[in-house]
């Protein structure tokens, strides 16, 4: 008996040890952990490299638990400031580990990126972002957040 448990408890750390550092990311609907993938050189980017409208990024988050949760999003660029939106914020995990720790991994055309997420909270920016991508107007349950260059 033991023996048993000195064996799950083993299976248990190394499954938590891989999913602490071995890249797995996400795919569409399904979450990821670590993202895999080269610092980008340039950090303090204006994104201007980018072409306009939406574009699919992940977005790495950290967790309580330590291992990192990842998703794929749309995000888009707003006078040269990339802007990531969430639709039902309040039922989904990125936004409230967010909360919790605004420092985020951008994975965007197979670099990484640092950034801080800011929530947006003053209507009339909310509304010239969504203006910008011809999304219509913000509505209850979707926000909004600026990815800024880390301090």
């Amino acid at each position: 008996m033991k023996r048993a448990v000195l064996i799950v408890v083993a299976v248990l750390v190394a499954a938590y040890l891989v999913a602490l550092f071995v890249p797995y990311e996400p795919d569409e609907r399904r979450p990821g952990t670590r993202l895999g993938g080269p610092l980008a050189a340039d950090q303090d980017t204006d994104w201007s490299f980018r072409t306009p409208g939406r574009m699919q990024i992940f977005v790495e988050t950290s967790t309580w638990y330590g291992i990192p949760h990842s998703v794929t999003t749309t995000s888009w660029i707003v006078d040269g400031e990339l802007y990531v939106p969430c639709n039902a914020c309040a039922t989904k995990r990125w936004p409230k580990n967010v909360a919790r720790s605004p420092d985020v991994r951008l994975k965007v055309d197979g670099e990484i990126y640092e950034r801080r997420a800011v929530r947006i909270t003053d209507e009339a920016e909310q509304q010239r972002v969504f203006e910008a991508l011809g999304a219509g107007q913000s509505r209850p349950g979707r926000w909004v957040f600026r990815m800024e260059t880390r301090p």
